[in-house]
């Protein structure tokens, strides 16, 4: 028995067709174990009708013939959950454009996301597939409520800033949120904030993100933040490697014991890695530099890259991993290991860079930044944050007393490049 086969959708559009030869006593568990095989409708899913528009249905176990399917008879398949799909692109429409229903049907539409892939429903309809992929990452930005605690301490620490630069009210404060590019590298919750505070005439873009420990796309829950990331922020910017770092606290009767968000200051001179630029090998040798003697991980050829029209390193994203001390300082130095995250052409570069070269661009650069100053610099300025962060009872990775791992950690950091100082000042 030759059957025709055709899956569609809701308003009747043909999506694919097969024909199919049965025995004359298929069942009709028979035919959906095929559909199952063909377009990947789980059983509990499939809606079978004649040509007619009159339903299938059933027990599984009886014949097709019973039910009056016959040679060359043609069945019309679709997936129970199109009246799903229906609202879901209904919603979407709605919560891509502004106005005060978009966080509503943002939810919803996420909510019904979720239903219909636990149900399969974009493994049957690749077409529907692509408007999700399309639109996913803005709605699903849209719909996250820690991002809306984030933006909503983003705005309560702008405001105040605006008033402490001399503000009688808010008529010239503002402070609005763009979606970050999706091309940007981060899994963690974050957004674009463009703030004008008292006195400015234009907007400053600032690039907001939870610390590195914090809700991700993998990981909704967040964990403690570690201290050492807000000090290398610190650091890095008081060297000028980094952009200007500031750090955000969510109200204490609203927000989470692990929430912290670093918002850095967009800088359009940075060039990544991966950004198509020559990236020469006295940047690269910095950032080796950088990522070993302060323990960064993570600098991969969207995080780190240099300062357009210089050969200074620029880091705009890096994730702290734990410290030691190194038996081994020039061994330390001219270690490679993070250059792993980057291009061939950019580990081609270094494997062919001179020792004597790496150690001059060592110390050249230990003396610029004036390290071991800007370290003490650094611990000192984020006084203000460790107060607020232990008054909003916020705890940190791993200690229960973040002064003690960070006073351990800039001894480990200062002890090292003490003895790379040693070893680079010898070199002419």
């Amino acid at each position: 028995m030759e059957l025709f086969l055709q899956l569609k959708d809701q308003d009747d559009i043909l999506h694919s067709s097969l024909e199919c030869e049965f025995e004359s006593e298929a069942t009709l568990k028979q035919l959906k174990c095929k559909l199952k095989a063909v377009w990947d409708i789980d059983q509990d899913y499939q809606e079978i009708y004649f040509d007619d528009g009159n339903p299938l249905v059933g027990l599984r176990e009886n014949s097709l013939k019973s039910y009056g399917v016959t040679h060359g008879s043609k069945l019309i398949v679709k997936h129970s959950n199109l009246s799903w799909w229906s609202q879901y692109k209904n919603y979407i429409e709605i919560a891509i454009k502004p106005g005060d229903k978009r966080m509503v049907h943002a939810r919803e539409a996420v909510n019904l996301q979720t239903r219909l892939m636990e149900q399969g429903f974009f493994n049957v309809y690749s077409s529907f597939n692509a408007f999700r992929m399309k639109y996913h990452h803005d709605v699903a930005a849209w719909a996250d409520d820690n991002l809306q605690l984030m933006k909503k301490a983003i705005e309560i620490q702008f405001r105040a800033q605006h008033f402490k630069r001399g503000a009688e009210d808010e008529s010239d404060f503002s402070c609005r949120f763009e979606i970050r590019p999706i091309d940007l590298a981060g899994s963690r919750k974050n957004t674009l904030a463009l703030v004008k505070l008292h006195g400015e005439k234009e907007e400053t873009k600032f690039n907001v993100k939870c610390h590195h420990f914090g809700p991700s796309c993998s990981f909704p829950k967040g964990q403690f933040p570690d201290i050492k990331e807000v000090f290398c922020y610190k650091l890095l910017e008081l060297i000028n490697v980094g952009p200007e770092a500031q750090f955000i606290l969510s109200n204490k009767f609203t927000g989470s014991k692990t929430s912290i968000y670093i918002a850095t200051k967009w800088n359009e001179r940075f060039v990544p890695i991966s950004g198509g630029e020559e990236i020469n090998v006295e940047t690269l040798g910095q950032l080796l530099l950088l990522g070993k003697f302060l323990f960064l991980d993570d600098l991969h050829s969207d995080n780190c890259g240099k300062w357009k029209d210089t050969n200074e390193a620029a880091i705009v994203d890096f994730l702290p991993k734990s410290h030691t001390l190194y038996k081994d300082i020039k061994m330390a130095l001219l270690d490679n290991q993070s250059s792993l995250y980057w291009e061939t052409t950019q580990i081609d570069a270094l494997e062919k860079c001179s020792e004597k070269f790496r150690l001059q661009i060592a110390k050249k650069y230990i003396h610029k930044w004036d390290l071991l100053t800007k370290i003490d610099m650094a611990n000192e300025q984020i006084k203000r944050e460790k107060d607020l962060m232990k008054r909003h009872e916020i705890g940190f990775k791993g200690e229960k007393n973040p002064t003690e791992e960070l006073e351990r950690y800039i001894e480990v950091v200062k002890e090292n490049i003490t003895a790379l100082i040693d070893i680079v000042n010898d070199v002419e």
